[in-house]
């Protein structure tokens, strides 16, 4: 399916919003957040009653420490005690699951991934009660990940992607005007305007014009939540160049999805809301309905390990040729297979 503009940008930024957190936590020290202490001894979690999360809505979240003199600290200040068990649960399956199943794949040491950085901001987040998380979703998540992550030839270089079925779980409780560090603090429909890696923000509407692209959301990159602008819009109508425009209507001319607006696509230069194609029929714009994937113009699914192949794009994660180059790299002759490392 088409990927939003902040979905694009979240993935290019996400190593340098964790650095930045984990680099800032790491190299100063940092001073305790006034609710901090408070949120860890009363252990009130809100990650899954939403009779908790209905109260925490009219109340803001508390606001973040400033920092003395040229200080930088993350949005996300580090907390005594151990994490709330479901973010924990679902930080492993999202980062030390990959991890593990990929070094087991490729040999060598599991690595550098984010579940204690993860499991840390969404803890601090809940028992701020400014999220919450159901523990069925987080158990359907965790399934899907471990189904995704069977075999090894969804192994590459890149991430493993998150399946439909982790995205929209981190829910916002609170309401316009709360104290907020993420657009998945605020309820859906609201958007955490000037938060950033190093400061927190306030929700607010989408707005209809001004700039708009600036920033990173810290615990949408750690819980990676890729598609949370479906519910917390930056823009009334999309983000273009750095600045919220209009979006294309319907039947207007148009050069990428994200000017026709959410659910809609650009078809052929014009803005269209056909639904996308099943597999086996013609691709739609390039693009297919979950599951499928546009090669050679038609809707299929990814080839099995050991099927043969001619690019990447046939394949769950690599074509490799016998000779160790990509097939990508011209002509047949290749077999869908893991790629452990860039070539």
């Amino acid at each position: 399916m088409p990927v939003s503009t902040d979905g694009d940008r979240l993935r290019r930024l996400c190593a340098a919003a964790l650095i930045m957190q984990l680099g800032a936590a790491c190299a100063r020290a940092q001073r305790t957040a006034p609710d901090a202490g408070a949120g860890a001894a009363s252990g009130a979690s809100a990650l899954s009653t939403e009779d908790a999360g209905a109260s925490a809505a009219s109340s803001p979240a508390p606001p973040v420490d400033g920092a003395a003199g040229d200080e930088v600290a993350p949005v996300y200040p580090r907390a005594d005690g151990a994490p709330e068990p479901l973010a924990a649960r679902l930080c492993e399956a999202l980062h030390a699951l990959p991890a593990r199943r990929k070094a087991a794949c490729c040999g060598g040491g599991v690595g550098f991934h984010a579940a204690a950085e993860c499991a840390r901001a969404l803890s601090f987040a809940a028992r701020a009660g400014a999220v919450t998380l159901s523990s069925d979703e987080v158990t359907r998540c965790v399934e899907a990940m471990d189904r995704s992550l069977e075999g090894c030839d969804w192994v590459s270089p890149l991430t493993a992607p998150v399946p439909p079925a982790c995205e929209g779980i981190v829910r916002g409780a609170l309401g316009e005007g709360a104290r907020c560090r993420s657009s998945l603090e605020c309820v859906d429909g609201l958007r955490c305007e000037g938060a950033g890696p190093t400061h927190a923000g306030s929700c607010r509407p989408p707005r209809a014009a001004g700039p708009c692209g600036l920033s990173v959301d810290a615990l949408a990159v750690v819980t990676r939540q890729s598609r949370y602008a479906d519910a917390h819009p930056e823009c009334r109508g999309h983000c273009a160049g750095r600045a919220c425009a209009d979006d294309v209507p319907l039947g207007g001319r148009c050069e990428a999805h994200a000017a026709c607006g959410r659910g809609r696509r650009c078809v052929d230069a014009r803005c269209s809301e056909a639904p996308l194609p099943p597999l086996g029929a013609a691709c739609l714009g390039g693009l297919c309905a979950p599951g499928a994937r546009c090669v050679d113009g038609r809707c299929a699914a990814p080839k099995a390990e050991g099927d043969a192949c001619a690019r990447d794009a046939e394949c769950r994660a690599a074509c490799v040729r016998p000779d160790g180059r990509a097939a990508a790299a011209g002509g047949a002759g290749g077999v869908c297979a893991k790629r452990c490392a860039a070539r």
